[in-house]
């Protein structure tokens, strides 16, 4: 089945993503809610599914089955799409043109978490995601680990980790 959804893909052929939807999408699905779970991010559970569908049509060439199948390629390109598309959301919830800023105050916290967000690109997509949910949606330790289903020793594996990385990048002078 998956050969011969991909053969299709690969020809262009629209037969080829409706079985992959009849396949996948499901499990696409399932992913984009569980990555975009906050309801604020709700509203971009479509838009979010079309644009992984058109990157899967887009990157099927570079599909390889003996590194994946092609339900773990299809589901990376998933969540790497809502990695990105959550990242989006948050900078535009937190963009204020400069010229709307009162003069007299300066919001030191704004550019604290400008400066979070763009420092995460130097961490694993999964640990954006952890960082994501435990240092800016507050989300705790069990209920990312629930989310995420791993256990609550992994998370904090991921965060200490994490901090450590950041740490020596900042202390290099990386950023």
């Amino acid at each position: 089945m998956e050969k011969e959804i991909i053969d299709l893909l690969i020809k262009k052929d629209f037969l080829g993503l409706e079985k992959l939807i009849d396949l996948l999408g499901t499990d696409i699905v399932k992913c984009i809610r569980a990555v975009l779970n906050h309801s604020n991010e709700k509203a971009y559970h479509k838009e979010v599914e079309n644009e992984v569908f058109y990157r899967i049509w887009q990157k099927i060439d570079s599909f390889d089955e003996n590194k994946s199948s092609l339900k773990t390629w299809s589901l990376t390109i998933t969540r790497n799409s809502c990695l990105d598309k959550k990242r989006r959301i948050i900078r535009e919830q937190r963009m204020i043109p400069m010229e709307q800023l009162p003069e007299s105050t300066f919001d030191s916290k704004y550019f604290e978490k400008e400066n979070f967000l763009d420092l995460l690109i130097f961490l694993s997509k999964e640990d954006q995601l952890i960082f994501l949910k435990y240092y800016y949606y507050q989300d705790t330790p069990n209920e990312i680990a629930k989310e995420l289903k791993m256990d609550v020793s992994q998370v904090y594996n991921h965060l200490s980790r994490g901090r450590k990385k950041l740490k020596q990048l900042l202390e290099k002078g990386g950023f």
